[in-house]
């Protein structure tokens, strides 16, 4: 697990819609939110094409 000094934290605004699903994701995976939408996020990191280089777009 991340340590809070390795973190960053943000709020966002999703679709109420988007959010139960995600959540539903989740408590199929025993998962977090957090930790779904993690793992998610980072399943497209290495399709990214500047990825690898890691500069912003």
């Amino acid at each position: 697990m991340l340590k809070n000094a390795d973190t960053g934290q943000f709020k966002v605004r999703l679709p109420l819609e988007l959010k139960q699903w995600l959540q539903e994701q989740a408590d199929a995976q025993r998962r977090s939110l957090t930790a779904e939408v993690i793992v998610r996020l980072e399943s497209t990191r290495p399709q990214a094409p500047d990825a690898q280089k890691g500069t912003p777009p």
